[in-house]
């Protein structure tokens, strides 16, 4: 009776109550899928942690296991005996002080030199219309596609036959910031795509403001354009010296490792030279084991894997600690480059 006593009075309450009932499942809906949504994407972050931070999680606990645990199947992760006796042993294999010095001076100039070439030609495809712009454009991203091995031979060739304005291109360090400098550094075909692309979402307006002023094509880009770029820049720049810091392929082909060591090339020859270090080590009264003493050590496979482990870690430190001071100009960077564009 009162239900219909109220229906008479409020003819629409019944659709009211319908109403609100849809609105709550309604509701229901959206909060399940939203939770739903989160413990997806949560359970993808944990994943993508565990990936990427349990090589170096297993890099420090190889490091720092003595060398007595290396066949102790007790021993996983938290070694039984701590010791440091792999970071001196890595240390000396990779002449670590003098290659990283070798180095940081040759990412830091390469990466310079790769920000004005990619930067120059980013503009150019991006604002200077001429004929053969996409094509060669086109072209520049089709060297990313190409393996390194295609081109070892006529690389190797060229170097050797062509010196440049009387310099020669093999065994010197200058060979390396020459390509660079020309738009053949490692992964230049990327930088000139982001510089592109940023230069691309920036105003028109801005240039022609500037060319109103009275500024030519070099003065608009030096003074308006790459004062703008600064987003594309810290992310070239990064992009330019991890990788000019990991090369092996180009140390190699140009051989300017024998004159100029660097890491990468300490590493990669380094178990080649670890029976030496190690009988110097001997000869010196040094033990590596509590009881061992004989070099034979030096020629024990897990040994080699775990000094090599050992070198690679320091070779990936510097990296490390550097990109905690710069990671959040390295996100708004990546941002603002509009690769997405």
């Amino acid at each position: 009776m009162m239900n219909k006593f109220l229906n008479m009075i409020f003819p629409n309450r019944q659709s009211l109550d319908i109403q609100q009932r849809k609105a709550k499942n309604r509701l229901v809906r959206q909060n399940s899928l939203s939770f739903i949504a989160v413990l997806l994407r949560t359970f993808l972050l944990v994943g993508l942690c565990f990936v990427i931070l349990l090589p170096i999680f297993q890099k420090f606990s190889y490091a720092f296991r003595h060398p007595m645990d290396i066949t102790n199947p007790q021993v996983v992760w938290i070694p039984e005996n701590w010791s440091t006796i792999n970071f001196q042993i890595a240390g000396e294999l990779l002449v670590f002080w003098s290659s990283l010095f070798n180095t940081t001076i040759l990412s830091f100039f390469t990466m310079l030199i790769q920000i004005m070439a990619a930067a120059v030609a980013g503009y150019s495809f991006a604002r200077l219309k001429f004929k053969g712009n996409n094509i060669i454009f086109f072209l520049i991203l089709f060297t990313l596609v190409v393996p390194n091995e295609t081109l070892h031979v006529s690389r190797s060739q060229f170097l050797v036959n062509t010196p440049f304005f009387g310099i020669n291109l093999v065994a010197n360090i200058f060979s390396m910031y020459i390509l660079a400098a020309f738009g053949q550094g490692i992964r230049s075909a990327i930088f000139i795509y982001l510089f592109r692309q940023f230069f691309k979402n920036i105003p028109v307006e801005l240039e022609e403001s500037a060319q109103v002023d009275g500024a030519g094509v070099i003065r608009t880009f030096w003074s308006v354009m790459l004062p703008n770029a600064r987003g594309a820049i810290v992310t070239v720049g990064l992009f330019a010296f991890v990788w000019q810091w990991n090369d092996y392929y180009f140390a190699n082909l140009l051989a300017y490792s024998n004159t100029f060591p660097v890491l990468s090339t300490r590493l990669g020859g380094g178990t080649d030279r670890l029976f030496t270090v190690m009988s110097g080590w001997v000869a010196s009264g040094k033990q590596v084991f509590d009881s061992i003493t004989d070099v034979t050590v030096a020629s024990d496979p897990l040994f080699f894997g775990l000094i090599a482990n050992t070198g690679a870690l320091l070779m990936m430190l510097p990296l490390l600690i550097g990109y905690f001071f710069v990671q959040k100009q390295f996100v708004e960077s990546i941002e603002r480059t509009g690769i997405t564009g």
